[in-house]
């Protein structure tokens, strides 16, 4: 029996996190984001910028692309740093002294880490790319901002979900930031079929896939990159697995099915154990009224003697699920401001 030949020869591309050299669909938002950065070109203070929008939307990818390109074209050094693992002033500065390996990156002070960073630094233009900075508490995300924001010739490159940090930041904070808001918005489905084929290309074996196949992952996606990429990955290893020369739709449904589930686990690891526990409850319960969710909620706290958040804070808290659409509600049919819950699907 003759083996079935490979459809995945380039695995490495089918992984959302891998930089091309040309990332489609997003030109406008590069050449934006240059604009910021590129006093830095010219040896000067680069602009800060604040990038946002829902998750799978190319945010992260699209900064890391650019720290390449300046590094290259320019000579002009940058670091991402992700907040949602060093979520404190002193775990950002501990990370850039650390990645920059400077002398006396081990002595356990903030203020000799940040005088090391600035004398490092100096008067050359450098990008200090801050992912997940919508993750850190306020007083956190405010202290890393405000001492970073004014180091020598730096340019910040905030990224962050929503543009709402930005209302509720310090005002000494925000004018000292004064930084360039950009906007990413999901993908249309032509986008997303763009970024696919650009992969597809690269990443899977010639006739193992067709454009059909591909419009129909960018349907199911939604606008999340993330999702696109991962559902054809995962059809690809399955049509692999089912020794199939071509990737076929129950391959693409399956993936996409799956790629759900990981979207979900990865916006849920992103936010705190209480959004967990009311976001476990809705899902537990299939449907549930925002009354009953409320003291559902204050019991499993007391059986996991967590002390509850306040009620405002559940108000806020409910609004981030439904806002990620990880939960859906409906207007309860009685008096008064009751909502039902549901998992989204």
């Amino acid at each position: 029996m003759t083996e079935a030949r490979p459809i995945i020869i380039n695995p490495e591309i089918l992984n959302e996190t891998y930089i091309l050299a040309n990332p489609a669909a997003r030109e406008a938002h590069l050449e934006e984001l240059l604009h910021c950065l590129r006093p830095g070109f010219d040896k000067k203070k680069p602009m800060h910028a604040w990038l946002f929008g829902e998750p799978g939307t190319g945010k992260t990818l699209l900064v890391k692309h650019i720290l390449r390109k300046m590094s290259k074209e320019a000579l002009v050094g940058g670091i991402c740093i992700n907040c949602w693992e060093q979520n404190s002033f002193y775990s950002v500065l501990d990370k850039l002294v650390r990645e920059l390996r400077m002398l006396g990156a081990e002595k356990l002070n903030a203020s000799f880490k940040l005088e090391r960073l600035k004398t490092f630094i100096g008067n050359k233009p450098f990008i200090i790319a801050l992912d997940e900075i919508d993750k850190p508490k306020r007083e956190e995300r405010d202290s890393i901002l405000y001492n970073l924001c004014n180091v020598g010739n730096v340019g910040l490159v905030c990224v962050s979900n929503s543009r709402s940090i930005l209302y509720s930041m310090d005002e000494r904070i925000k004018s000292r930031l004064n930084a360039k808001q950009i906007e990413f918005r999901p993908y249309a489905q032509d986008d997303l079929f763009c970024i696919l084929k650009q992969r597809a290309e690269l990443a899977l074996a010639p006739g193992s896939w067709n454009e059909a196949t591909l419009r129909k992952v960018a349907e199911l996606a939604e606008g999340d990159a993330r999702v696109a990429i991962q559902t054809l990955k995962k059809a690809a290893y399955d049509a692999e697995k089912d020794a199939c020369k071509t990737i076929n739709e129950n391959h693409i449904k399956n993936g996409f099915t799956s790629a759900k589930g990981i979207k979900k686990t990865y916006l849920l690891d992103k936010l705190t154990s209480h959004h967990r526990i009311l976001y476990e409850i809705v899902r537990e319960r299939k449907e549930i009224n925002s009354g009953e969710l409320w003291e559902a909620y204050l019991s499993r706290c007391r059986a996991e003697n967590k002390p509850p958040i306040a009620l405002r804070t559940f108000s806020e808290y409910m609004n981030k699920l439904i806002e990620l659409d990880l939960v859906r509600w409906d207007r309860a049919l009685v008096r008064g401001k009751v909502r039902i819950f549901k998992v989204s699907n």
